[in-house]
């Protein structure tokens, strides 16, 4: 196995919730934790912040759901980054989730 240079994976996924059918999810998360770290929600044509409960539900979703992810979030179409891509990091909305904080 070869070793990770990159801290974090940044990918989308359709929508998370129902009553939303076709909003688009976009967050990032810190492989080394195992933890989201921010995130944006696409509907009405925008892109918005994700309140810190849906960052909360969407880590749980990852820890119960997709257990597999943060041995190979390749396979769900994220990409290993070493730092929030900059169009992202300009529209999030602050503070951020920040788990190296706890």
């Amino acid at each position: 196995m070869t070793p990770r240079s990159h801290r974090y994976v940044f990918g989308y996924w359709e929508s998370l919730w129902p009553t939303e059918p076709y909003m688009r999810n976009r967050f990032l998360v810190d492989i080394d934790l195992k933890a989201v770290t921010g995130g944006q929600d696409r509907a009405h044509r925008r892109w918005t912040a994700t309140s810190v409960k849906d960052l909360e539900y969407i880590q749980q979703i990852l820890d119960e759901t997709y257990r597999d992810f943060f041995a190979d979030p390749g396979t769900y179409g994220f990409r290993r980054v070493d730092a929030f891509p900059s169009r992202a990091a300009e529209a999030w909305t602050w503070p951020r989730v920040d788990h190296a904080a706890e």
